[in-house]
């Protein structure tokens, strides 16, 4: 705890000095070196995020897991450096510390919180915009529309980001895109921490053109080393017919070896796809959506579809019991059914539920050539009292069948119940 309130104190140092470097008192001499101020129109922010989580699994050897982690995150975001408005940056630190630690990987008794104590610089990049079109260079968060194949993980407490070399933008109306070269990942937990030389790193090309609100067109690559290739289409649209709204989305991916490898001695073998469907309306504050989801197996080869730089738990279950599956590749694949509804009202909150099935794609040796996986409900609220702060309660009961088989190793076997309590403050 020490040495994080100590680093918590240098980035309140960090963020002091931008106020100073950003004022006309202290900072004037310093200012006048350069005759031009070195930083402008700093905006800095704070959160505070305390969680209460309890994990059991039926039948295990551990004991149920009780966590009250914390999360303070610190940040500054610059306007201009140098007086040149179109030249910014951001820097953010986040610490992340137990109250109650009564879980693994803390203590090897308890189930598992993916939330151990952890302090890192989160986000420190600068940007230049030219036109609609930004250039990037830093560590920073990076999600691609709804976090399916790349995303934030911003439900943990530490939450993943990159280290990338980008160019994004809207050049023209209706049209966006982001290219760029990622050089380091940094994970939720530090064992996911991957480093990249700069001439084997991953490199994402996503592109889309919005013709109508009812119709949007995207195209992407996401050539992630020492995993695999994708490449994929994806259709969207909104339709408003007066007081109802609906929404669709469908989408390809086709999954191919690596282009390179980096730190594996050789590439995986891939050669798998995926579809998602998803249709959804909304009305009066009642809202629902049915999601059709399907994982390619292996096919023989090294493994199945995987998302490994997904925000997994968005999609396949609170309980995460498929985050093996999704980050590794399931075996036999994976048919999911998600069926959600609920109801938001700015003054009594909002309510989902949502029911989910897994089954294996093609019968699982392993597993008595049975194919039913297991299912899940999960629940939810969330109340927002205030611009700043809010109260969400959320719970998932995972009721497990067969399981499924990832890399030869059977998952998903036993029943989950995991509850959760969270406060947020953000200033």
């Amino acid at each position: 705890m020490k040495k994080k309130a100590l680093s918590l104190g240098s980035m309140a140092v960090l963020i002091g000095g931008a106020f100073l470097l950003s004022g006309t008192n202290s900072t004037s001499q310093a200012q006048d070196i350069i005759n031009v101020p070195f930083i402008d129109n700093v905006k800095p922010y704070l959160e505070f995020r305390p969680r209460y989580e309890n994990v059991h699994v039926k039948n295990s050897s551990k004991k149920d897991a009780s966590a009250l982690t914390i999360r303070t995150k610190v940040g500054v975001k610059i306007g201009s450096i140098f007086g040149i408005n179109n030249l910014s940056a951001q820097i953010e630190a986040i610490d992340v510390s137990a109250a109650v630690d009564n879980y693994s990987p803390q203590s090897n008794k308890y189930e598992t919180v993916a939330d151990p104590h952890n302090d890192r610089i989160t986000q420190a990049f600068i940007s230049y915009k030219l036109g609609g079109v930004s250039f990037i260079v830093g560590r920073k968060y990076v999600a691609i529309d709804d976090h399916r194949f790349i995303g934030t993980v911003g439900w943990r407490q530490m939450p993943q980001s990159f280290g990338v070399i980008a160019i994004a933008g809207k050049p023209i109306q209706g049209l966006d895109f982001l290219i760029a070269g990622i050089y380091e990942r940094k994970g939720i937990l530090d064992s996911l921490n991957v480093d990249w030389k700069l001439d084997k790193m991953p490199v994402i090309i996503d592109v889309g053109y919005t013709v109508m609100p009812a119709l949007r067109i995207k195209a992407f690559s996401y050539l992630i080393t020492d995993c695999s290739n994708t490449y994929g289409i994806k259709l969207s649209g909104k339709i408003d017919l007066g007081g109802i709204k609906f929404s669709y989305l469908g989408e390809y991916a086709k999954q191919t070896d690596p282009y390179e490898n980096d730190n594996l001695p050789q590439k995986p073998d891939v050669d798998t796809d995926y579809y998602r469907l998803k249709v959804g309306a909304s009305a009066f504050g009642f809202f629902g959506n049915v999601m059709y989801t399907v994982f390619g197996d292996k096919n023989g080869k090294s493994r199945g579809f995987a998302v490994p730089l997904a925000t997994n738990h968005k999609f396949d279950g609170w309980a995460d019991v498929m985050l093996y599956g999704a980050g590794n590749g399931f075996d036999y694949g994976m048919k999911e059914i998600a069926v959600s509804a609920g109801y938001k009202h700015p003054v009594i909150g909002k309510f989902m539920i949502s029911y989910l099935t897994f089954d294996a794609d093609k019968s699982q040796r392993e597993l008595g050539g049975k194919k039913d996986i297991g299912s899940e409900v999960d629940v939810l609220y969330v109340k927002k009292f205030t611009k700043r702060f809010s109260v969400l309660a959320k719970a998932a009961f995972y009721d497990a069948d067969k399981g499924y088989v990832s890399k030869g190793a059977v998952k998903g076997t036993s029943d989950v119940r995991k509850y959760w309590l969270q406060l947020d403050y953000k200033y």
